[in-house]
């Protein structure tokens, strides 16, 4: 009886799920901290368990406590061990929870970088793209070094959204890995043509940036750029390209009179234009 009894009440302890998590914290405001510190030990004894669905719903319950300003850190290889679920409804909650409270300093990210190429070469365009998009997040020199070769293949992917997410993420990965730039900027290069006008934007995005710590080094992208600004309707990507010609333009003075008409035709066809001359 008294066995029955006591998995009775580990039963009802595994079966609180996120939302009963939350009903219980507005429903004990009067003594909210220690309340979540009971739900803390409860998530404790479900991390111990062997049934990833439990520990599934326990990381899902730690990651809502962490945006309350909880500290979760000590459960970093509970949340690895949910990212690497077969299943994706888990394993996007773990990979959740990694780009909420990893960082490029986390103990336990070395233990990542196999099962990351995993994700990023997965067949399933959404475990890469969770792969892509939580990486970004917490990103480290060792995991871009290791991982770089795997987000530069997934440039030539067939799927826009998987060649998007792997542009934006490159940005990243040379902060982290300098010597990747070198190699990568070939494919780089082609995004700022790519069909997808997303992924193009994306493109844009990264050489702007990289272009502000050092334009000179593309300044040999200036015709390719000014063929985008005269062709483009995207406003945002207009506005990045201007940007860039604006740190352009005191490396090269005949790119000045040539940006006059273009220009001037969009201040006519879309107001931009009013104080983004940097």
């Amino acid at each position: 009886m008294a066995l029955r009894k006591v998995k009775g009440n580990l039963e009802r302890l595994f079966d609180k799920n996120l939302t009963d998590l939350v009903r219980g914290i507005r429903n004990n405001k009067d003594r909210e901290a220690k309340y979540i510190a009971q739900c803390i030990e409860e998530i404790k004894q479900e991390l111990r368990q062997e049934n990833i669905s439990v520990k599934a719903n326990a990381v899902a319950k730690l990651t809502y406590l962490q945006m309350l300003g909880y500290d979760i850190s000590w459960a970093a290889f509970n949340i690895i061990e949910v990212m690497s679920s077969s299943k994706f409804t888990y394993k996007r909650i773990g990979y959740l929870a990694a780009s909420q409270c990893f960082n490029d300093s986390t103990e336990v990210l070395m233990l990542t970088t196999n099962m990351m190429r995993k994700d990023l070469n997965s067949v399933n365009q959404y475990e890469a793209g969770i792969a892509l998009g939580s990486l970004a997040c917490f990103i480290s020199p060792d995991l871009a070094r290791d991982l770089a070769n795997d987000v530069m293949i997934l440039l030539t992917s067939t799927k826009p959204y998987l060649r998007k997410r792997a542009v934006l993420l490159l940005y990243k990965v040379f902060l982290k890995f300098p010597d990747a730039l070198r190699p990568a900027f070939p494919r780089l290069k082609e995004k700022l043509e790519d069909p997808d006008p997303g992924v193009q934007s994306a493109a844009v995005n990264v050489v702007c940036e990289l272009a502000r710590k050092n334009p000179k080094n593309y300044l040999s992208l200036a015709p390719m750029f000014f063929k985008l600004m005269t062709s483009s309707t995207n406003n945002w990507m207009l506005i990045k390209i201007i940007k860039l010609f604006g740190a352009l333009t005191p490396l090269e003075k005949r790119l000045g009179k040539k940006l006059m008409e273009p220009l001037t035709n969009l201040i006519h066809r879309y107001g931009i234009l009013v104080n983004i001359w940097v």
